[in-house]
């Protein structure tokens, strides 16, 4: 089978992590050509120092990770960490590595990657994160966008925010990024709120993932016991967001969703961050495929397995 080469742009931030794992479980099928970390649920040191170690933790000793935008495009920057803690990571404290920041200017070495690709060879970028340095990449590098095949980001709604009514937090906390994405013309794959809200995992199994032996079961049950009693109130599982992105990638079928048509709210409103989706049968062109839809016992058997396999 042919490998996809993805990019993973983020922020750890707990479901960030989970994601990263799920990366790392799924090398058989992924060639991560890098990671780099965007201010967002914590400050940019947090989670670079998480991105470090997390790839150190997982077996990506040989997977550069660099720091990318330590602040958004145009506002102030505002973390999460009433949802993710003080070090972005719950509970869950990480051994330390000496696995060095191969950059200290990551969408610079993001583009050098992509322009290093053989011929013929394209890159899928998966952002879980505000969308900073992706706007960055795309604006000050416009040569990569044609080893560019595809986006698959974690952010944004068709029916309602997280962060505000109208805007997911990723969105939210830089709209005038994402709105660069949004209108690129790339393809782009939304895992917004409409199907994450729906993808993780039930209590008892965040409680078994607790009492594993396995460092890596063990650290993902401490993340995830913390972030289901600061994120996932009143809902039936605890939602893991990001990973629905690596989920896709791997396991297509587990998912369904709408083409559409989408805009960023950029004002200075109630609704900034809000991503408007245009499904209309008279909108054209339709470059995202917003997804809606999960089957959630075929994500958890996934998600799980490939847990147990680091």
């Amino acid at each position: 089978m042919k490998k996809t080469t993805i990019w993973i742009d983020c922020d750890p931030g707990i479901d960030d992590a989970v994601a990263l794992a799920m990366a790392a479980a799924s090398r058989d099928q992924l060639r991560i050509l890098g990671i780099s970390s965007v201010a967002g649920n914590q400050v940019s040191d947090r989670v670079t120092e998480n991105a470090r170690r997390l790839a150190a933790f997982y077996g990506m000793e040989d997977v550069p990770v660099v720091r990318g935008a330590r602040e958004p495009l145009l506002k102030v920057p505002e973390t999460a960490a009433s949802v993710h803690g003080e070090s972005g990571l719950g509970n869950c404290r990480l051994p330390d590595t000496d696995k060095p920041l191969a950059s200290e200017n990551g969408v610079a070495y993001m583009a050098q990657a992509i322009e290093a690709l053989p011929e013929g060879e394209t890159l899928t970028l998966v952002p879980v994160g505000p969308l900073t340095n992706i706007a960055l990449l795309l604006k000050v590098f416009p040569q990569v966008r044609a080893k560019i095949e595809r986006i698959v980001l974690m952010g944004g709604s068709a029916s309602g925010g997280n962060h505000s009514a109208s805007a997911e937090f990723n969105i939210w906390a830089d709209p005038e990024a994402a709105q660069i994405v949004f209108q690129s013309g790339l393809p782009i794959v939304m895992c917004g709120l409409d199907v994450t809200h729906q993808s993780g995992l039930y209590p008892e199994q965040v409680e078994a993932l607790l009492r594993s032996e396995k460092p890596v079961e063990h650290a993902v049950g401490e993340m995830l016991s913390f972030y289901a009693d600061t994120s996932s109130r009143g809902r039936t599982v605890a939602c893991i967001h990001d990973a629905v992105t690596i989920l896709y990638l791997t396991n297509p079928e587990l998912f369904g969703g709408e083409w559409a048509s989408v805009q960023v709210d950029c004002t200075n409103d109630i609704n900034r961050g809000m991503t408007v989706c245009d499904r209309r049968a008279k909108t054209s062109p339709k470059p995202v495929l917003v997804l809606n839809q999960v089957d959630l016992p075929g994500f958890q058997k996934v998600m799980l397995e490939k847990l147990a396999s680091i």
